[in-house]
């Protein structure tokens, strides 16, 4: 499918749509699934907890990461291993640094949350027809590939 460009449009506006829309999509998201009342919990902890699933972390690292203090991080890491979703783990060669690393059932609370907030979407996604749900893809996939990720289905 080919998108017809009448008038060129400047990447500082198409940056702001693109944010914009990242942010709507999120807030609404993320709203409708901490409204179905399972595992409350702030975003920052499901981002938290998605950017631990590639790799661990240190509190410094998350705390730059999510451009907050690192108090605020330290409380979040504090409930999610309440919840035994994260252990925290000094580092051998630098007693002062730990590394925070997601468990076993960190893992599945993500991927639960995951799956209900790509549920959520889909059911919203469903309203557009074949071709706008197409053309949606293409620019996800451009998208992703502008900012380097890697390449998925």
């Amino acid at each position: 499918m080919r998108v017809k460009v009448e008038e060129p449009i400047r990447e500082r506006i198409l940056a702001r749509r693109i944010l914009e829309t990242l942010h709507l999509v999120m807030r609404k998201i993320w709203a409708e699934v901490k409204g179905e009342g399972r595992e409350l919990f702030p975003a920052q902890s499901y981002r938290i907890l998605g950017m631990l699933a590639h790799r661990p972390y240190t509190l410094t690292e998350l705390a730059r990461a999510q451009a907050v203090r690192p108090s605020t991080v330290s409380r979040a890491v504090r409930s999610l291993s309440d919840m035994g979703w994260v252990v925290v783990e000094r580092d051998p060669s630098d007693r002062r640094r730990v590394w925070i690393r997601l468990t076993p059932a960190g893992r599945r609370a993500l991927r639960r949350l995951q799956r209900r907030a790509a549920a959520r979407l889909g059911r919203r996604l469903a309203a557009l027809s074949p071709e706008e749900r197409a053309l949606l893809a293409q620019a996800m996939a451009l998208l992703h590939r502008t900012l380097g990720g890697r390449a998925g289905p």
